[in-house]
Formats: structure tokens, C-alpha cells, sequence
């Protein structure tokens, strides 16, 4: 090598070194589609015994000879990617005629008006139990104690005969008043220690793909703080909320100017005074004998659903107070309402789905059914659902097509 281009060789080597290294790094997928399995070859100059052979990849050919048109080739093939990735579910949308209403709901999701409604469900995958697992857990402890009583001769606890019943009538929220009402410190002892949620230590799943599905609000019937968590790990802080029917903390105002803010139907895990169980608090929440658009939880939700299409996951959505409260508002045609969605797990007895849609339509809710395979183990798997959301935003974001 002429020392006259000594210095500006090995300083260009460096330079290119430190430049194949960053995008080898970022890039490492697309150069092996593009470099295929053989990389280029050709020979210098010199007799044919004497010459050198030269190897270079296609990815640094492409990029040192037209950076402009490697770009365009990284772009292509990130979205080819991006199809090749939700072809499945795009398939699976396709086949079940659910496209539709999907289609509306990246609409929704574009327009930055979706208001995730999040069910136990969510917190499910961390060990936080379900409604109807928790409850169980408190009854037993609480049958334990009731042994004790009656060995001491006190009156046994014969409320819990109805509590079952109602369980076994998935009337989880009914068996939960009663609890409380018999045994208030108890079940809030239980409630603080059940969905505390402090050994979750990483997000994964449904849960981690909330904030890009809503960057506004959010309404959960979850204790545990996973949201907020998630949120915040994202460097989005949720800074107004409203737990229970304690409205302060800016929730108003940042509901109103779109901005994030979370609303606890039934309370934050730490706080009792925010809990929602009694009949009493359930009358101040919503009103006594009818609903109350004036009380401070018919009042908000009302505003959330006749403002935002809620996104229903994690939730069965059986007839309770706030699926009550939602077709009080569409019947009273007071109001023009968004549509809503829910992704729910396809159930295998067709009725019962029949029976569910009739109910949602009657609260302008549109089911997106998904599968939910089940090992031998009896485990469910409802891993598509994550697909059918990175879909969803990977739509709205301009990344894939319905």
C-alpha cells in the first residue's frame, strides 16, 4: 500500500468497522435477507494464478454505494415483516368475518379516542388471582375461622352458604358485599395483601401493549397498581386518577383534556377508604333505587362512554352495575355514542355466544371473538389476543393493513 494513502486507509477502516458494527447490531435481521448465502465475489488484478479474491456483502455494498436506496430496501423489508407477521391473524380476522368490526376499531385507535377497560384477566399472567380465585381463597380462610369459632362456641359464619351460591352463579361482586359486610376488616386486610403486586418485577403480554393502544384514559375494576407500573416504566406517567368515588388527583381535568388519567371502579388495593363493596357505598357511587347521574361514578362513566369507544379486555362483562349503567345510557338516546369493542374468548357453546352479543349490542358493545387453545394440562393459552392487539396498533399506525 502507497504510505502516501496509509493514514486515510486505516482511518477509513476504522470509520467503516464502527459504521458495519451499528448496523449489523440494528439491522442484523435484514442483512441476512438480503445477503442471502453468498456474499459477492470478485478478483483483482494480476496474472491468473496471482489474483486476490475479494468477498463483500450485498448490505455494505448496497449502503457504501447508494445509502439512499438501502434505506428504501430496510424499509421494504420491515414491512414485509410486519405482514408476514400478522398474516395469521389477519387470516383468523378474515375467516371468522371479523374484519369489520376491526376495521373500526383501528379507526378508533388512529383517532387516539380508545379508552381501555381492563379485567382481571390482565393481571391474571402476573399471579394476581381472578375475581371468583380470590374470592374462594378469602371463604376458605374464612371457613377456618369459623371452625375455631364454633369450637369456642361462638356462632358459625352462615352467610358463607350464600356467598358459594352466588359464586356458583358467577355473582362475584354480590358475594364480595356480603364478605365485606359481615367482615369488613378481614376482606380489606385480604384485598391489601392479595393485589399488593410488588413481586412483579417485568411486564409482558396484553398488559405492556396498553400504552399503545391508549395514551388518555384508562378504567380498570383491578386493585393492583400494574398499570400504572406499566405505564410509568414507559416513561408515561399516569398523573390523574380517580379511585372510587374520590375524584380529586386531577382526574377531571385530565379526562377532559385527553390526557392520561385511570379510573379504579372498586378502589386502589392500598387505600380501604376508596373500596367499593357495600351497598351503602354502591348507593353513593351510583344512586339507590335507579341510577344517579348526578353521584360521582354514573357521572364519569357516563362522560367516558359517551366520549371514548372502550376497549373491554380481561373482562367476562356479565350484567353488572356498570354493564347496566351503559345500556341505561344507549336506551335513554340522549346522547350519540361511539361504538365499543370487547375481546372476549370465543366460547364453544354457540347460545351462550348468541345470548352475549344480544346483551352487548344493547350497550353498543361489538365483540371481536379470539381462540383460546387449551394444553393437555388444561392451560389456556389466549396468546392471540396479544396478536389482535399488535395488529390493531400495528394498523393504526400506518405499519399494516386491514
Amino acid at each position: 500500500m502507497s504510505n502516501e494513502y496509509a493514514g486515510l486507509a486505516s482511518a477509513v477502516d476504522k470509520f467503516k468497522d464502527a459504521v458495519k458494527k451499528e448496523l449489523d447490531n440494528k439491522n442484523g435481521e435484514f442483512h441476512e435477507a438480503i445477503n442471502d448465502e453468498e456474499p459477492i465475489t470478485f478478483k483483482g488484478l494480476g496474472s491468473e494464478g496471482e489474483r486476490s479474491e475479494y468477498l463483500v456483502d450485498p448490505s455494505d455494498v448496497l449502503f457504501w454505494h447508494d445509502p439512499t436506496a438501502y434505506l428504501d430496501e430496510l424499509e421494504r423489508w420491515k414491512g414485509q415483516k410486519v405482514l408476514d407477521e400478522h398474516l395469521e391473524t389477519r387470516k383468523y380476522l378474515d375467516d371468522s368475518d371479523q374484519l369489520n368490526p376491526f376495521s373500526r376499531l383501528v379507526e378508533a385507535i388512529k383517532r387516539g379516542r380508545v379508552a381501555p377497560f381492563v379485567g382481571a384477566g390482565l393481571s391474571y399472567p402476573y399471579k394476581l388471582p381472578l375475581w371468583g380465585q380470590a374470592l374462594e381463597r378469602l371463604i376458605t380462610k374464612l371457613e377456618g375461622a369459623s371452625k375455631s369459632d364454633q369450637r369456642a362456641m361462638l356462632p358459625a359464619l352462615q352467610y358463607l352458604e350464600n356467598v358459594k351460591e352466588l359464586l356458583d352463579q358467577w355473582k362475584y361482586l354480590e358475594a364480595a358485599q356480603l364478605i365485606y359486610e359481615n367482615h369488613k376488616t378481614r376482606f380489606e386486610s385480604f384485598v391489601l395483601n392479595t393485589f399488593d403486586g410488588s413481586n412483579v418485577l417485568e411486564y409482558f403480554g396484553v398488559l405492556d401493549l396498553l400504552p399503545q393502544l391508549s395514551d388518555g384514559c384508562i378504567i380498570t375494576t383491578n386493585f393492583d397498581n400494574l398499570i400504572e407500573r406499566v405505564y410509568t416504566e414507559k416513561n408515561r406517567s399516569i398523573e390523574g386518577y380517580m379511585h372510587g368515588t374520590q375524584s380529586r388527583n386531577q382526574f377531571a381535568s385530565k379526562l377532559i383534556q385527553g390526557e392520561r388519567c385511570i379510573l379504579k371502579l372498586h378502589g386502589n388495593y392500598s387505600d380501604p377508604e376508596t373500596y367499593i363493596f357495600s351497598k351503602s357505598q354502591y348507593d353513593q357511587a351510583y344512586g339507590e333505587e335507579s341510577l344517579d347521574y348526578t353521584k360521582p361514578l354514573a357521572k364519569v362513566l357516563r362522560q367516558i362512554f359517551v366520549s371514548h369507544s372502550l376497549l373491554f379486555l380481561g373482562c367476562s362483562l356479565e350484567t353488572d352495575k356498570t354493564l347496566e349503567l351503559f345500556i341505561d345510557v344507549v336506551s335513554s338516546e340522549a346522547f350519540d355514542i361511539p361504538a365499543h369493542f370487547a375481546f372476549l374468548p370465543d366460547p364453544s357453546n354457540h347460545q351462550k355466544k348468541l345470548e352475549k352479543e344480544d346483551l352487548l349490542a344493547k350497550a353498543k358493545i361489538h365483540p371481536i371473538w379470539y381462540q383460546v387453545a387449551i394444553d393437555d394440562c388444561g392451560t389456556r393459552n389466549h396468546s392471540q389476543l396479544e396478536d389482535l392487539i399488535k395488529f390493531a396498533v400495528a394498523c393504526a399506525t400506518g405499519k399494516a393493513k386491514v
